[in-house]
């Protein structure tokens, strides 16, 4: 990849994502573009196809993940002796 390639970093907020930025930051690239799921909610097709008409990223790095609501062990145990 050139240095100034546009990349665009899918989940750059989480342990993976903000790794990968640091990474990259660290070898000398430029061109990083990153959208919060609220700026683009990547479940909605038609935004995330016109992100990329507009924006046009030469290499992506999808390390979002759907976050989890973690439950208390008595919130399962509950759940499972309904």
């Amino acid at each position: 990849m050139e240095l100034n390639a546009k990349i665009y970093v899918a989940g750059h907020r989480g342990l993976v994502g903000s790794a990968i930025i640091r990474r990259l930051e660290e070898k000398g690239y430029t061109n990083l573009i990153y959208r919060t799921s609220k700026e683009l909610d990547l479940r909605d097709k038609k935004k995330v196809e016109t992100f990329f008409a507009q924006e046009k990223p030469q290499y992506v790095f999808l390390a979002a993940a759907f976050p989890r609501k973690y439950l208390h062990l008595s919130e399962i145990c509950s759940a499972t002796n309904e």
